[in-house]
């Protein structure tokens, strides 16, 4: 008989029982194996499927295997099990199963085999408890109770339990001899606020010493727990000493030039004063002439090219130019045989102010040389001999109705050049009045023209104070670089910007740098509303504890100036403190915008010897985000990320906290890579910066992360 095709065996078995019973009732018959069931009784839905070459047909196929054609052996005939049973009469039916085998190749298929019913599991898995508390025996000795149950079809029993335990001293007969507390008197006491031997004392004679890192003290048993008063580690502060004792002095601590406190300015001496691997750099200090005030420069340790106006010999062209208060003296400039009579106006000495005359004359009878007469008032040129008028004074010219800038009383007030202001700007041309570049002013100081420089306070000629030339464009909503485009083209968005600072002893310098490059920052920034800014300090001593420290939400977010008035008015209090619990700050600050809270703040509490509760309380201590706008949080911090709260924060929260929040970035300022805040803040799409004291690089990392706010980086 030619075998059907191997697909037909896929159709659903349910197919097969109908086409079956239809063959049954026209033909009366089937076709079953040698000594096989004629008949099928109680077929219900198949509990699995069974291949022939399955070991559960093993017996079936040695009884058929003498045959020289079996159904084993036949690619026609599938097997399978079935339950068995009647439901209404037998409810614990799944518990038996019997094997039906279908030749597939008949058309309709066929039922070639019955198997008789038989058991197929103990008991119901659907009930799984059989029978509760039957008396047994642990393997202790002791009398216990224990249950039958039915697991995955298979009977078994739970583990023997019992009350009855090893006796312990608490007045109680525990391991149920009828004898209470035996056997105490013997043992010695130990530090666990229990009376081990029964003797009505608690921790009695425990008292004696102990020593860690830092030394040896006494060691006493308080409330059964042992306490080693030796003195205690302190964190590692900046002052040559083995704060921590951990066998290492100031780590982390000293500056880039392994000292402690600031970095030491740069001096023009031929050596790296700053540490910084530049010698004399970036060093100018004041020089001048008689001609004015200007700079030089330091080279090798030496101050070079004074750009002060140079004092150059006097030449005819009506300019000082030695810069000794007159003007081309000694210099014969404007006569000649035609000019000889001639009136010309001055203004100089030995007229005292106002407007005189000078004329040309000759010395000698046939005019070989001439000379200019000294300026006099024109009283003194109306008589003949001139200056022969005894109401004449040949010093006082016709005053003038406007001072001008010559290092000489005009108007003659007895003043010199005073009220003479001028506008002025040096910035390239078509830059003036636009963004933020404005002119300056000038005044006159004895004839020239200048104005005293920020440094020494010095007149400077030429020096155009005030005025605001192009600079390099920042990020603060102004067109710094003057070319009509404010911040590359870019609008400005709301951003959040929060400051969580480590605000312990270790950290002075370095913040002391932040607060400074916060000063510079406020010089170019204006806008108070786009950007908002808050901080976060931790920890800070509470104010009347003995060495309590707690988390401050020091300022919620505002523009930038209530901001930096703030924080200058916080000077370095409270800063007596270690423990730094600065992963709680940042899992606080992002509760109410993360999607992904690791646990409410309900469910947390503050741990630790001397962590007190936040300001505010952890339940009420909440940013004030603005809803749509980015957020940036930067963290200082000299120390590894530390968690106070119970259960405790970890650095795995907080960057999974970071990733659930929508618009946020995450910057950190820290000494040591391994810590994880690079981590932290590159997760987050943030960076991770080294912390220093020199304010200049603090200030360049800090503009370069507004410089990414303002191009849209966020």
């Amino acid at each position: 008989m030619e075998a059907a095709p191997r697909g037909n065996m896929s159709r659903s078995l349910h197919l097969y029982f109908i086409l079956w019973l239809l063959i049954l009732t026209s033909m009366g018959c089937s076709k079953t194996p040698k000594g096989g069931d004629s008949g099928i009784k109680d077929i219900v839905y198949p509990e699995v499927g069974l291949d022939v070459k399955n070991n559960d047909a093993k017996d079936i196929q040695e009884e058929t295997q003498k045959d020289t054609y079996s159904i084993w052996t036949d690619p026609c005939i599938d097997c399978a099990w079935y339950f068995c049973g009647e439901q209404s009469t037998n409810p614990n039916s799944s518990l038996y199963r019997k094997q039906i085998c279908i030749n597939n190749c008949d058309d309709p298929p066929t039922v070639v085999y019955e198997g008789e019913c038989e058991e197929h599991l103990e008991c119901n898995p659907a009930q799984p408890i059989i029978e509760v508390d039957l008396p047994c025996q642990t393997s202790d000795g002791y009398p216990g109770t224990q249950d039958k149950i039915c697991n995955k079809g298979q009977i078994q029993y739970t583990d023997c339990t019992t009350d009855c335990a090893e006796e312990i001293c608490n007045g109680i007969d525990d391991d149920c001899d009828d004898i209470v507390d035996e056997g105490f008197d013997e043992i010695i006491e130990v530090c666990n606020n229990i009376d081990d031997n029964c003797n009505g004392q608690v921790d009695e004679g425990l008292e004696g010493i102990c020593a860690n890192e830092c030394g040896i003290g006494d060691l006493l048993c308080i409330a059964g727990i042992e306490v080693c008063f030796a003195p205690p580690p302190e964190e590692e502060i900046c002052d040559y000493q083995d704060n921590d004792c951990d066998g290492e002095i100031d780590e982390d601590q000293l500056n880039a030039c392994g000292l402690c406190g600031l970095v030491p300015e740069e001096a023009c001496d031929g050596v790296d004063n700053d540490c910084d691997g530049d010698t004399d750099e970036e060093l100018l200090q004041p020089c001048g002439t008689a001609c004015g005030e200007g700079y030089e420069i330091c080279q090798e340790g030496n101050w070079i090219s004074c750009t002060a106006p140079p004092v150059l010999p006097e030449i005819c062209d009506g300019l000082d130019n030695d810069c000794d208060g007159q003007i081309d003296e000694e210099l014969e400039c404007i006569c000649t045989i035609q000019d000889v009579g001639a009136f010309f106006p001055c203004q100089e000495s030995p007229l005292a102010c106002g407007q005189g005359y000078k004329t040309c004359e000759c010395t000698d009878p046939t005019c070989q040389t001439i000379v200019t007469t000294p300026c006099y008032a024109i009283c003194y040129w109306l008589t003949d001999p001139p200056g022969s008028d005894p109401n004449c004074n040949p010093t006082q010219g016709m005053a003038l109705a406007n001072e001008e800038c010559n290092n000489f009383d005009d108007n003659c007030n007895q003043l010199i050049d005073e009220d003479l202001v001028s506008g002025c700007y040096t910035g390239p041309e078509g830059t003036l009045f636009v963004g933020i570049c404005e002119p300056g002013e000038m005044t006159c100081e004895a004839g020239v023209w200048g104005n005293n420089n920020d440094i020494t306070n010095n007149f400077v000629p030429g020096f155009c104070k005030d005025e605001v030339t192009p600079q390099p464009e920042v990020c603060n909503g102004e067109d710094d670089d003057c070319d009509g485009i404010v911040d590359w083209g870019e609008e400005l968005k709301d951003t959040d910007i929060l400051f969580v600072i480590d605000w312990s002893g270790s950290m002075t310098d370095e913040i002391a740098a932040v607060m400074t490059a916060l000063n510079q920052f406020a010089g170019n920034f204006s806008d108070e509303t786009v950007l908002q800014w808050g901080v976060i300090l931790g920890p800070k001593e509470i104010p009347g504890s003995f060495g309590d420290e707690r988390l401050e939400l020091y300022h919620n977010l505002t523009g930038f100036t209530p901001f930096l008035n703030s924080m200058a008015s916080l000077g370095f209090n409270g800063m007596n403190t270690a423990d730094e619990m600065l992963l709680d700050a940042l899992f606080l600050s992002l509760h109410n915008i993360s999607g992904t809270p690791p646990y409410q703040v309900g469910d947390l509490s503050w741990s630790g010897w001397s962590v007190g509760e936040s300001l505010p309380p952890k339940d009420n201590f909440t940013v004030n985000w603005r809803a749509g706008a980015d957020k940036i949080i930067i963290v200082f911090s000299d120390e590894m990320p530390q968690s106070y709260m119970s259960p405790k924060i970890s650095s795995a929260n907080i960057m999974t906290m970071g990733q659930g929040t929508p618009q946020l970035k995450i910057y950190t300022f820290s000494t040591n890579l391994a810590w994880e805040w690079d981590e932290i803040a590159t997760i987050t799409g943030g960076k991770y910066y080294d912390l220093t004291n020199n304010p200049t690089a603090m200030y360049n990392s800090l503009m370069e992360i507004l410089d990414e706010i303002c191009k849209g980086g966020s």
